[in-house]
């Protein structure tokens, strides 16, 4: 319950980075706190989400910024 009133407070962007965080802090503590085997597999998969996911935030503030010059482009006419 807690979760669903939080998330419906979110921006979506923000939920999808959080919705990445919580697994990959996870994965963390498994690996380097329990000392859990790291695979090649595992290391490949992990480096292929957290690139898609740097990605998609280095496309998002990309928009962003061009959004807010626009905005100021037509602000100041």
């Amino acid at each position: 319950m807690g979760f669903a009133n939080g998330a419906r407070k979110l921006n979506l962007t923000t939920l999808g980075i959080l919705q990445y965080l919580a697994p990959s802090l996870a994965f963390l503590v498994g690996a380097f706190i329990y000392n859990e085997p790291l695979t090649t597999d595992t290391m490949i998969t992990f480096g292929c989400i957290w690139t898609a996911l740097v990605i998609y935030t280095a496309e998002s503030v990309h928009r962003l910024r061009r959004v807010q010059r626009i905005a100021k482009g037509q602000g100041a006419t």
